[in-house]
């Protein structure tokens, strides 16, 4: 995998010098966006939002969204492209309580930490009848309400939960192709064989996004990135512009580590999250007079697990 390598580091604390702090940290301007806090924890959180938008998904500052942003005549006509449709998970036997009986033939499980009573017939292999045994299940591979304004796909290989994932980001500037842009990259990961999650986003009024459209792969499985970013080359649905967090491959295309803080409350961000998070938690320390923007960037990337010099990456990545 070949990456268009820049003084990563350096560059962001250039682009952080352009965020602008009150001397009381009860404000700042990030680009054109200025924000306003009560106190600087409020800023921080602010923060990490404005530049997660400004930095990393590359987000217009735009009219609040509708309560209900899902597009079910959009979803099926992402659902049309995708080539398969079953894929396995594992879930965990639960029993019942002794005064609930689930719809016949049934099993209770509980499959990412949600507890479902599923048909029997679906348990491939694993003892269905015994109390916290592990089993596969055939699940739908599609599961358009799993990631908020995100359609996602499980492959018809999955990827095994931990193995430090890969995520590559597509930058698809209009909703009106990217049905056909995402046909493509699902095709060319099924046919290898590969354990895989995708996602594109499926609200046409967020178009366009720098992580429009997103693959999520094992690490072991991080040799196909560059056949995947080949078999889109060249296609006019990309723009050019890419995450200034993530490693960039080419137009519209970058690639990035997942997230391996342990520490509490950084568990369960996505990756620009995680990054925005560790930037902003910098800024402010800057801001404080603890330290230079330089300093306190690699202090908190080293907390964070985050190689400073190439901050898609983790200190401890391969």
């Amino acid at each position: 995998m070949t990456t268009e390598t820049t003084p990563t580091s350096a560059h962001l604390v250039e682009l952080l010098n352009g965020v602008h702090i009150s001397e009381d940290r009860c404000s700042a301007t990030v680009s054109d966006r200025e924000l306003e806090a009560d106190d600087p924890n409020e800023l921080r959180r602010l923060l990490a939002e404005s530049l997660y938008e400004v930095l990393h998904s590359g987000q217009r500052e735009q009219e609040e969204l509708p309560f209900r942003i899902r597009d079910e005549e959009f979803e099926r006509e992402l659902s049309e492209v995708v080539p398969h449709r079953t894929s396995t998970a594992r879930a965990r036997v639960c029993t019942p309580p002794a005064d609930v009986e689930g719809p016949a033939d049934t099993v209770l499980v509980e499959r990412d930490g949600v507890r479902v009573w599923v048909p029997a017939e679906t348990v491939l292999d694993g003892s269905a009848g015994s109390h916290g045994s592990t089993v596969t299940l055939e699940v739908s591979a599609l599961r358009p309400a799993l990631s908020p304004g995100f359609f996602v796909v499980d492959g018809s290989t999955p990827r095994t939960p931990g193995g430090g994932a890969v995520r590559v980001y597509f930058n698809v500037a209009d909703w009106r192709r990217v049905a056909g842009f995402w046909s493509r990259i699902l095709g060319y990961l099924e046919d290898r064989g590969v354990a895989y999650r995708s996602k594109v986003l499926s609200v046409k009024q967020m178009y366009p996004r720098r992580d429009a459209v997103v693959v999520y792969l094992a690490e072991k499985d991080e040799h196909v990135v560059d056949g995947l970013v080949e078999a889109v080359d060249g296609s006019d649905c990309l723009d050019t512009e890419t995450s200034a967090l993530a490693e960039r491959l080419g137009p519209g295309t970058a690639v990035a580590r997942e997230p391996a803080d342990t520490r509490a409350g950084m568990g369960g961000l996505s990756f620009g999250q995680h990054r925005a998070s560790v930037l902003a938690y910098a800024l402010m320390d800057s801001a404080a007079g603890t330290a230079s923007l330089a300093g306190a960037l690699e202090q908190r990337c080293v907390e964070a697990n985050i190689d400073p010099n190439r901050p898609a990456r983790n200190l401890n990545s391969l």
